[in-house]
């Protein structure tokens, strides 16, 4: 039977989230649907507004059956890293179909979906007009992604439509579905589904769809009431309850252990470079501009120059913070970016899945770190103590005692009918 994947955060689900599930099963005829969701630390650079399992419960109760964790590793990488990772547990859970939100173009989505897998074999293939033209974009002082869409442009002459294709996050992240697919699963399809209403950042509500970011900078003001109609009531449920206990996070709140962190690692007399995603040229603006530090957001836009992108910076501070190397990353890449299953949240018909995903694939499978024993390999240990991170943080904040893995009681959701 059809199996359609999603990779996603839901930070948070909204209502454009639903409808790509919806689709899923109406228009694709999917018999089940299974989310590869992103870990407490996001691809872009920040902490999850909800903690992954109110996320994942957030899903399955928008009609998703199987949620399966991306590690924290990928989880706040690069598009690229973040994409593999979530197509490759998609893969190993039996999807056929990988279903993409995206925010597209003029031209329709069956000439998106011709023009992003040109695009794809173009960013793999590295032919030597890219790579020329590519790096003397760079030399020239182009930030990476302006100089990437000069390169790609020249391989592709008389296609100016593309511009739109890249765009965005979102249209980045097809590419990288579409190039993550040919790499490790070639038998997988990617669907192109058009966003409906505003884009990944905009700030404005226009009408029945808004973006998750609007949806963010809403409830940072306390207006709850403002996105009630865009959440599902589950979703709704769960952000009204983070607001009472004071358990919902925001970059604000990474202001100070990230501090903490730079610190840390400054007195070493360590480089930062050895974190992932930190060059020498980062790490030495880094520590020179530390005595200047206030916030995140503050110490992010400090750093920013014509070759580095906020969000390349806001993922490398994560990784200071988190203590994220590039050996970490090789590790990931080693097992093809799937080194288990952790089951997050499932349907009744997502627990029905697992005995025979577990059967045909040769990797830990898990719902609780309890099943596993004296297992524990280093990107676990890492998800762990990733996972130990924020709950720090929503304990410091809130003052709640919240569970750790070994004592956290597991749930299972029921799927809503659609």
């Amino acid at each position: 039977m059809p199996v359609t994947g999603i990779v996603a955060e839901f930070n948070p689900l909204h209502s454009g989230h639903e409808l790509l599930i919806s689709y899923a099963r109406k228009d694709l005829g999917s018999d089940s649907v299974v989310i590869a969701e992103g870990a407490d630390f996001t691809q872009r650079g920040g902490i999850a507004l909800l903690d992954r399992y109110s996320r994942a419960e957030c899903a399955v109760c928008a009609g998703a059956d199987l949620i399966a964790g991306i590690p924290a590793i990928a989880s706040c990488s690069s598009a690229e890293i973040f994409a593999s990772c979530g197509v490759s547990l998609l893969y190993a859970c039996g999807c056929d179909t990988i279903l993409c939100g995206y925010e597209g173009s003029s031209s329709p989505e069956e000439s998106d979906a011709a023009l992003i897998k040109l695009i794809a074999s173009i960013l793999t293939d590295e032919p030597s007009q890219y790579k020329k033209v590519l790096q003397k974009g760079l030399r020239t002082g182009l930030s990476f992604p302006k100089a990437r869409e000069e390169a790609i442009l020249s391989c592709l002459p008389g296609h100016d439509d593309i511009r739109g294709l890249l765009s965005s996050p979102n249209n980045i992240l097809a590419i990288e579905y579409q190039k993550a697919i040919t790499k490790l699963a070639p038998s997988l399809k990617l669907v192109l589904k058009k966003r409906k209403g505003q884009g990944y950042n905009d700030s404005i509500n226009d009408g029945e769809f808004v973006s998750a970011s609007y949806i963010r900078r809403q409830l940072s003001c306390g207006n709850l009431s403002a996105v009630k109609k865009h959440l599902s009531s589950f979703t709704y449920k769960a952000i009204e309850n983070g607001l009472d206990e004071n358990l919902l996070l925001s970059d604000r709140d990474l202001d100070l252990p990230l501090q903490l962190a730079l610190l840390r690692e400054k007195y070493k007399g360590l480089s930062f470079s050895r974190f992932l995603d930190v060059s020498d040229d980062l790490s030495n603006r880094i520590e020179r501009l530390l005595p200047r530090y206030q916030s995140f957001n503050s110490f992010t836009d400090l750093l920013k120059n014509k070759s580095l992108t906020a969000s390349r910076i806001r993922r490398a501070l994560i990784h200071i913070l988190l203590g994220i190397t590039d050996h970490d990353l090789d590790l990931l890449k080693r097992c093809d970016f799937r080194p288990y299953l952790w089951i997050l949240q499932a349907s009744e018909k997502g627990r029905s899945m697992l005995s025979h995903i577990k059967k045909t694939q040769g990797i830990p499978l898990f719902m609780s770190v309890n099943e596993l024993g004296s297992y524990k390999d280093m990107i676990l240990k890492k998800d762990l103590e990733v996972r130990d991170i924020y709950r720090a943080i929503q304990i410091s904040k809130s003052g709640i005692l919240i569970p750790d893995e070994n004592s956290r009681r597991i749930t299972c959701g029921k799927a809503h009918d659609l």
